[in-house]
């Protein structure tokens, strides 16, 4: 039998096989495609085994005020023995130029766009403002924003040379331990080369972790970064690192010890959730603030005569405890942040910009000055939803 392809009805099957031949040449030519990729690479890539992976960088100053720069090599290798190496390179006031003294210290090309950690030493901040420290880091080598930065007491180039406790290469395990912040409200946020290149160009103050390498990289405190000189102006201990972090609703996770005031016996809560808000009041020209705190907790240590959990007296004076432990950490915080250091670490300016702009137009130039006059109440509401009490017969 023969197939008529002209006529009636013709049209359809001549476009059916035209189409069909047409797929069959774009998937040979993708096919030819992959197999070039494949073979052959992208046109810029490198072999990552003649590469020098970035993880960290310890900025340091030395006696004649020389920059000293130390750089964290990953080295991609099979054996997990000497996975890492430290360089370290001196240039006068460029930390660019520093990096490019490397090429006569190391084969592999280094390959910036994976550090996961920058340290300034003490020394380096308070002779160099913070911008210029890390402007060739957001300028030039573009690593991730979410590059950690953290302030050493001593020399940075040490910390970096320290192994963690689980023997973790130094630069991973600082970025680790920086997370527990989590965990702990002594210990300030982590914070990042955006975020701080965010306070740079805002012009606002900003807090930093703080690490000692006495018996090992340990957290102490926050160093203070002026937004205004961009530079250090001081250091915080970890009671006013807790008032901040409450401020800035970052304790979920951790704990409130307070004392009953009747029987002087200790009780220990978790933070499951907190939430705290800045509300700006202006009445003619005069401003204050409401700093509110609200935070669901779980009681998981005591010595209270547990057969007292139940009794409504008890959650009741828990709860006073709680919330007036909260209030004496943030009054303790804020007298630091005003009287002290009038600096505005919280973002109290930037709730008067949103509330009241005109208001802040007039106090903007000096905003150093009217914060440090603003009287701020302090609410903590707290809500215990656990203290681990139960009937008799419960727990049989």
């Amino acid at each position: 039998m023969k197939h008529n392809l002209t006529g009636k009805g013709s049209k359809p099957m001549i476009s059916y096989i035209f189409l069909f031949r047409r797929t069959l040449w774009v998937q040979k030519c993708a096919a030819v495609w992959i197999a070039c990729a494949l073979l052959t690479g992208c046109w810029d890539s490198r072999e990552i085994d003649n590469l020098s992976i970035i993880q960290g960088v310890a900025i340091d100053t030395d006696q004649q005020d020389m920059l000293e720069l130390t750089y964290q090599h990953l080295i991609a290798q099979k054996s997990r023995k000497n996975m890492y190496s430290n360089v370290t390179t001196f240039n006068k006031n460029s930390i660019q130029s520093a990096s490019r003294e490397q090429a006569k210290l190391v084969s592999r090309a280094p390959l910036y766009s994976f550090i996961r950690l920058i340290l300034i030493s003490d020394q380096a901040i308070q002779k160099t403002r913070i911008d210029q420290l890390l402007d060739t880091f957001t300028r030039s080598y573009k690593p991730s924003r979410k590059s950690l930065v953290m302030i050493v007491k001593g020399s940075a180039k040490e910390a970096l040379n320290k192994i963690g406790k689980h023997k973790e290469i130094p630069s991973i395990d600082l970025e680790a331990l920086a997370k527990n912040s989590d965990f702990n409200s002594k210990i300030p946020y982590r914070i990042t080369l955006g975020e701080i290149s965010t306070h740079i160009s805002q012009g606002s103050d900003f807090v930093v972790q703080c690490l000692e390498t006495n018996e090992g990289n340990h957290f102490s405190g926050a160093a203070l970064v002026s937004g205004k000189t961009k530079k250090f102006a001081y250091w915080l201990d970890e009671e006013d690192v807790i008032g901040i972090n409450w401020m800035l609703g970052k304790t979920k996770g951790s704990i409130i010890k307070a004392e009953d005031p009747k029987t002087k016996q200790h009780m220990v809560f978790e933070v499951e959730d907190a939430h705290s808000k800045l509300i700006p009041h202006l009445n003619g020209q005069d401003l204050s603030f409401t700093v509110r705190i609200k935070a669901d907790i779980k009681l998981n240590e005591n010595s209270v005569n547990s057969e007292d959990f139940l009794k409504e007296s008890f959650i009741r004076t828990a709860k006073e405890a709680a919330q007036d432990e909260i209030k004496q950490t943030l009054s303790q915080s804020l007298n630091t942040l005003q009287k002290e250091m009038r600096a505005d670490v919280v973002g109290f300016g930037t709730k008067v910009k949103v509330n009241y702009p005109a208001y802040w137009d007039r106090v903007k130039e000096n905003w150093q000055d009217t914060f440090s006059q603003i009287p701020i109440d302090v609410q903590a509401e707290v809500q215990i939803e656990r203290t681990g009490a139960y009937t008799k017969g419960e727990g049989e």
